[in-house]
């Protein structure tokens, strides 16, 4: 009898273990145990889903609703979530190398310091999205909307951005060097300050009012780029091509310039207050140019235009001044020691304390 009674409760312990287990795994989410089972869940509803530490390598995630998941520390390595929607999903320190998310919805997400070298981001929805620090190098942006993301600090070197938007962006820090922007889809409003942006391609580009404070910018090329209103001050611009390019209004305030090609730039209202230009200067236009203590020495400023700037302290030693014209300017304490003056003109010009020493055909003093 007492042998019976205990088999009894073995047996209803085993039943009433089974029955919790299958329970546990009944209480699962369908779409979660086809991914736990198989790997792959295309289409499935993931939504609020528990998924953090989980491997998923390669699995297929295309289409997958994964608002609000928690994929903390989940591999993802080489995963298609194409067509997913990740918005506010969580994926601090997720393993995203050489992931799939072309067309993915990911606006507003929190990427920052996501490695995602080589992944797979053409047409994915980033706007707003957070991606300072993140290491997007060799990523395929092309046709991506990042309108007003944070890329600050963020290394995009070898990314692809054809068709991309990028208007609003923050860009501070971000190494972009070597790319090719001729591309893009937009880049109005952004703000690249301390950008490393070292031959990089920018011709034609719309970029009035964008920000370039310190950027780095040497060997760059901004050809027939439009910089209307832009902030340079402090930008190294050492041997960049600005052929053809509007600077308008634009802040060059101890911008270095030395040896960048200028033929053709439009100058007019600039402020290069202390910025150092150099080189190849023939016929540029600095009419109404706020130039006050710039370095110019050097330079051929052959037909140059400076047509009432203000030239105050303007460095102009061993210049080539040939027909350069000064009418109305204000060359207060301008230095012109050995430069060539021959045909230059100074109707109007303000010449107080102006050195000359060793130029030749210096204005008579007044």
């Amino acid at each position: 009898m007492m042998h019976s009674v205990r088999s009894i409760t073995v047996l209803a312990t085993v039943m009433l273990l089974c029955a919790s287990a299958a329970q546990a795994v009944a209480g699962r989410p369908p779409d979660l145990q086809r991914l736990l089972d198989t790997g792959q869940c295309p289409n499935c509803d993931l939504a609020g889903t528990d998924l953090s530490g989980m491997r998923l390598m390669s699995a297929d995630l295309s289409g997958a609703d994964l608002r609000d998941a928690n994929m903390r520390k989940t591999i993802l390595f080489r995963a298609n979530l194409s067509g997913a929607d990740l918005r506010g999903a969580q994926l601090e320190k997720a393993s995203l190398g050489r992931i799939n998310l072309s067309g993915a919805n990911m606006n507003g997400l929190d990427l920052h310091d996501a490695r995602l070298a080589r992944a797979e981001l053409t047409h994915a929805r980033l706007q707003q999205a957070d991606l300072s620090n993140a290491t997007l190098e060799h990523c395929d942006l092309r046709g991506a909307d990042l309108r007003g993301a944070d890329l600050s600090n963020a290394d995009l070197r070898n990314a692809r951005l054809d068709d991309a938007v990028l208007d609003q962006v923050d860009l501070t820090g971000s190494d972009l060097r070597l790319l090719d922007l001729q591309g893009i889809a937009g880049l109005r409003g952004a703000n690249l300050s301390h950008a490393r942006l070292g031959k990089a391609r920018l011709d034609r580009l719309q970029l009035s009012g964008n920000r370039f404070d310190q950027a780095d910018m040497q060997d760059a090329s901004l050809s027939g780029a439009t910089l209307r209103g832009a902030s340079l001050v402090g930008a190294n611009l050492r041997k960049a091509d600005l052929r053809e390019t509007d600077f308008h209004d634009a802040d060059l305030r101890g911008a270095n310039m030395k040896g960048a090609k200028l033929n053709g730039a439009m100058l007019q209202s600039a402020n290069l207050e202390e910025a150092h230009l150099g080189g190849n200067l023939v016929g540029a236009d600095f009419t109404n140019g706020r130039m006050a203590r710039a370095d110019l020495s050097g330079a051929n400023l052959k037909d140059a235009r400076f047509t009432n700037a203000d030239l105050q302290q303007a460095n102009f030693t061993s210049c080539n001044l040939y027909a350069a014209d000064f009418t109305g300017s204000k060359l207060n304490r301008a230095t012109f020691r050995r430069a060539n003056l021959r045909n230059a003109i100074f109707a109007g010009a303000e010449l107080s304390n102006a050195i000359f020493d060793e130029a030749r055909d210096a204005p008579a003093p007044p």
